[in-house]
């Protein structure tokens, strides 16, 4: 009996064993870890694109978007709910918060025009602060959605909280034709009693700026200007440190108020007066972009404070959602206490940043989560993360018009590049490879020239030295740069910022050759014609001189090219679509122009319709290739002083121009030998072709693909190991932004 009764115990505990729920598996001893996510458009709670396994520290790329999974635990205790923000340290250094700056294009701008909200209903983002809550709502006028705001007896105010610091608010609105008491916009919002307004009173027709300081309003400035009611009107306010600048009706009213302290970068809104009603059909909030090291980035894959579910398995706490993070710098409110949660952050860490900051293969960035009173948040498991660069990865903006900008290579072999290090600090960057295009590094950036914004650059390789001719605005810079093979001053920058010509341009279109004697000769756009001037051996630049002054049509879009005994073939563009071409001869004087084509277009978008010019010595023969409003590429030469040979097509397919404001064809020309190569951006796919006249016009070549080609430029030369090659850098799809720069190479050798 007793072995029986021992036996039976026995048995039963064996079944409540197997009928216990056990504790699903820790892979991370129970405590809070993340996870690496390399797949970006993966899913928020897909089970795959891991880089790697729980609280592994896996190399990332630079300029490649990427995601990190925290798990984020709440100790027994108050359950008020908290927010979160990302922070980064490089190399074991301080800690630094990580904000939203999106990739590649850094704008931090949000739109919102109603139209695809039900009448009825509340646009997301905006609170009440004071009024009736239900008085916003989505309204139907003439077949069009409009955001209503109406007050009672009360004063209606509503903000909008953008996910980063706002400076910009702008409104197209309508006061209703009853309204003469106008609208408040408000700006600088610290609390109900602290922030500034920009008041428009119809009647009498004044724009106030006034400062709410602890409740009391101190007017600072008054404008009269008609203020319409029942019309559309438009507005623009920003805000950088104690200003406040103000556009009404499109520049009808400019105003420039000058506070005594800082203006918060914060809510943004308006304010209707009592008994009131105003239309908006459109707002825009404008911050200030950056591009640094690091920061959050949007995610397309999905919308920010989307529920996480539990995937990472590391804490032991029950789970309670956390979010996924898209362009915003702060999690949603998180409440709970004894539970765990999991936050998603889309980050990408890149090469080059403002100032030409550069992140280096082998940098370490570590990640971690903090409240929003910076405490740490003491999770035993935070990613340290090693960057690599992609071989042949360049990084950096391209020049918005470029001539002949590189890769030009040195007797040594080394190559170099011109470029932008990003789209937000236009600072000049002379970049070097030593291993035939596979890494890159800027050259003597202490030394840079002090002329930001690359406008427009072309430039010539001549011994040692690049020459460099450098558009912008309102004046034409000239630069040279030594190159390795120098034999006294390498890698260094020499002659920066000397004044080549005053002009004011329409559009910055920049060409340049370097005479035998080593004068130079620049050529570049005005407001209507191309100008000219000479730089003398001795260094001296002549006055500006223009082409054609008084003959039609104007011009834009010059290509120089040098030819036999120091003759300079010059072709362009004509504003009503035409092409043609003329020689400078060393006398200092012009033959007699010759057209060359009809048909370019007529916009500032075909202002770059002539491709860098090809020159073949031993036939004293130039060769034009130039893009027509087709889109097709044609070529005409012309042989000594021979007339330009019929047109003949490079290629039938169509070929982009002004791609991001470029004011040019998508496309480059080189030569080697008597053969003439053009690589170009195709229109519908943006990929990367290449063709060749060997045997006359060859059917194109895929050469690079999947890519939002810009821009590509680069040169033709032979390598240490005898390749014959053209060696290019293209634009893969920043959309003007930065880090999508990469070098290549086409083959020549057997092509």
């Amino acid at each position: 009996m007793k072995y029986n009764l021992i036996f039976a115990l026995f048995l039963m505990t064996l079944l409540l064993t197997a009928c216990t729920k056990q504790p699903a598996k820790m892979d991370g001893r129970g405590k809070p870890g993340f996870r690496v996510r390399s797949d970006f458009a993966a899913t928020l709670n897909s089970e795959v694109g891991w880089a790697g396994a729980l609280n592994e520290n896996v190399p990332i790329y630079a300029d490649q978007p990427f995601r990190i999974r925290f798990e984020l635990e709440r100790p027994a205790g108050p359950t008020s709910g908290r927010q979160f923000r990302l922070q980064y340290r490089l190399n074991s250094g301080v800690w630094t918060n990580v904000e939203a700056h999106d990739f590649p294009h850094p704008e931090r701008y949000i739109s919102m025009n109603f139209k695809q909200l039900e009448a009825g209903t509340q646009p997301e983002g905006w609170t009440v602060v004071k009024g009736n809550s239900s008085e916003l709502v989505v309204v139907t006028d003439n077949h069009q959605n409009a955001l209503r705001a109406k007050s009672d007896k009360e004063p209606l105010v509503w903000l909008f909280t953008p996910p980063w610091e706002a400076t910009e608010i702008a409104s197209q609105f309508r006061l209703a034709p009853e309204n003469h008491r106008g609208i408040a916009f408000v700006v600088g919002y610290a609390d109900i009693s602290n922030y500034c307004l920009v008041q428009l009173e119809p009647t009498p027709g004044t724009i106030r700026v006034s400062h709410i300081i602890d409740g009391i309003e101190r007017i600072l400035v008054e404008r009269t200007t008609v203020i319409t009611t029942g019309q559309w009107l438009e507005i623009e306010i920003e805000t950088e440190n104690r200003r406040i600048e103000i556009n009404f009706q499109n520049d009808m009213l400019e105003m420039d108020v000058k506070l005594d302290t800082d203006i918060p970068h914060s809510k943004l809104g308006f304010q209707v007066p009592s008994n009131s009603t105003i239309d908006f059909r459109k707002f825009s909030f404008n911050g200030e972009a950056k591009t640094p090291r690091i920061s959050i980035v949007t995610c397309p894959a999905y919308e920010h404070g989307m529920s996480t579910n539990d995937l990472l398995k590391g804490s032991a706490a029950p789970f309670q959602a956390g979010t996924g993070i898209s362009f915003v710098e702060f999690t949603p409110v998180w409440s709970g206490a004894n539970v765990h949660g999991e936050f998603e952050w889309p980050v990408v860490i890149r090469r080059f940043a403002d100032g030409a900051v550069t992140n280096n293969e082998g940098d370490t960035f570590e990640f971690r989560m903090i409240d929003t009173e910076g405490t740490a948040l003491g999770n035993e498991h935070n990613p340290a993360l090693r960057l690599s660069i992609p071989l042949g990865h360049v990084g950096g903006t391209f020049v918005e018009t470029p001539g002949r900008i590189g890769p030009w290579q040195a007797s040594n072999g080394n190559l170099y590049f011109i470029m932008e290090p990003t789209e937000t600090d236009n600072m000049f960057m002379m970049i070097k490879s030593t291993d035939n295009g596979r890494t890159w590094y800027e050259m003597d950036g202490a030394n840079r020239p002090r002329t930001n914004d690359l406008e427009s650059v072309d430039s010539r390789l001549l011994d040692n030295t690049i020459h460099i001719i450098h558009q912008v605005t309102q004046s034409v810079r000239y630069h040279t740069f030594r190159t390795s093979d120098h034999p006294t001053h390498p890698d260094t920058w020499a002659i920066r910022d000397e004044l080549a010509g005053s002009v004011n341009a329409i559009a910055q279109n920049a060409s340049m050759v370097v005479r035998s004697d080593g004068s130079i000769v620049a050529f570049y756009l005005g407001t209507e014609k191309i100008h000219y001037s000479i730089r003398s051996p001795e260094g001296t630049w002549s006055q500006v001189k223009t082409l054609d002054l008084d003959l039609q049509p104007n011009q834009a879009g010059p290509q120089a090219v040098l030819g036999a005994n120091d003759i300079i073939h010059l072709a362009y563009y004509g504003t009503d679509g035409t092409i043609w071409y003329r020689r400078f001869l060393p006398d200092g004087t012009f033959t007699s122009r010759q057209q060359v084509a009809t048909g370019a277009g007529t916009s500032r978008a075909e202002y770059g319709a002539v491709l860098p010019l090809l020159f073949i010595p031993h036939k004293n023969e130039v060769v034009i290739i130039y893009r027509l409003l087709s889109g097709n590429l044609w070529e005409r030469r012309i042989v000594n002083d021979a007339p330009p040979t019929d047109a003949v097509m490079v290629t039938d397919l169509r070929v982009v121009t002004d791609a991001v404001d470029s004011h040019q064809a998508g496309a480059d020309a080189a030569i080697d030998g008597e053969t003439v190569y053009a690589i170009f951006i195709a229109e519908s796919s943006r990929s990367i072709l290449s063709t060749h006249d060997n045997g006359g016009w060859q059917p194109p070549k895929l050469r690079v693909d999947n890519i939002l080609g810009s821009w590509v430029r680069g040169n033709v030369y032979t390598r240490k190991d005898g390749m014959r090659v053209y060696g290019y850098i293209y634009d893969a799809g920043s959309d003007g932004g930065t880090g999508m720069n990469r070098f290549s190479e086409l083959v020549l050798n057997g092509r």
